[in-house]
């Protein structure tokens, strides 16, 4: 029996020991950026990725117009509560339908958790203002928020997260960092949890639009690449170019 042999047949404390070059290689990715870049339709570019095909689009924001005509094949289920966004998680954990999930976005999950979380401190507390949570319940949020993205980045299909850009402003150095739009640490917290991070904007060239995509972090943006592999800047984005870049296809 090879080395390999013994270490896939080992287990430790009940669960299985793989060689890291045999576990399933799917993606999961946080592409951010703002309004209109086009971070929608590079997420529903992954139907056209035989390995990421058949896509799931759970649409938060109401934004997936830009799929109807592009992508067609991509199916969407609207979710407009935090109950409806842990239902669709417990049927997708229990089933093999889909290849990809794609949240659009993760900037509306975090509010949609906040308003649940608003008003069940309001049913048991009708003097609370609605609209002003507490440092307490920012806690709450923060860690819901933390679960959910682990739980869809621990599924064994590629996840795709979108979110809206923020920039933060030094006010000693005048620096400023661009960054996932979420409350607190949580913009550099999910961006632990996942493999790759990237910097979605525009720039106008001689009156020619080009999209790019920045996938490594600098001093005015955070991005990363655990993979190693894609380029500084990618160009006219896809999924399909971006999932043979990561997997070697």
């Amino acid at each position: 029996m090879t080395k390999t042999e013994v270490l896939t047949n080992k287990t430790l404390g009940g669960l299985k020991v793989q060689p890291a070059g045999e576990r399933p290689q799917v993606l999961n990715m946080l592409v951010y950026g703002d309004p209109g870049v086009g971070k929608t339709v590079l997420a529903g570019s992954a139907s056209q990725v035989e390995a990421m095909s058949p896509v799931l689009f759970i649409d938060v924001e109401g934004g997936t117009m830009s799929l109807r005509n592009r992508f067609p094949d991509v199916e969407v289920v609207r979710v407009s509560s935090w109950s409806d966004m842990t239902s669709v998680y417990n049927d997708i954990a229990s089933t093999d339908s889909y290849k990809t999930i794609v949240l659009d976005s993760l900037t509306e999950i975090q509010k949609f958790s906040m308003y649940n979380i608003m008003r069940d401190l309001v049913a048991g507390d009708p003097d609370r203002d609605p609209d002003v949570p507490g440092i307490r319940e920012w806690g709450k949020n923060s860690e819901q928020i933390r679960r959910f993205v682990r739980a869809f980045r621990d599924l064994p299909v590629n996840t795709i997260f979108t979110a809206l850009s923020a920039t933060d402003k030094d006010q000693k150095t005048g620096a400023t960092l661009s960054r996932p739009y979420l409350s607190g640490k949580l913009a550099s917290e999910v961006a632990g949890f996942l493999d790759i991070v990237c910097y979605m904007y525009v720039r106008v060239v001689e009156g020619d639009v080009r999209r790019l995509m920045l996938t490594s972090g600098t001093d005015s943006c955070v991005a990363k690449d655990r993979s190693d592999s894609l380029p500084p800047i990618l160009e006219e984005p896809d999924m399909k170019t971006i999932h043979n870049i990561v997997t070697g296809a």
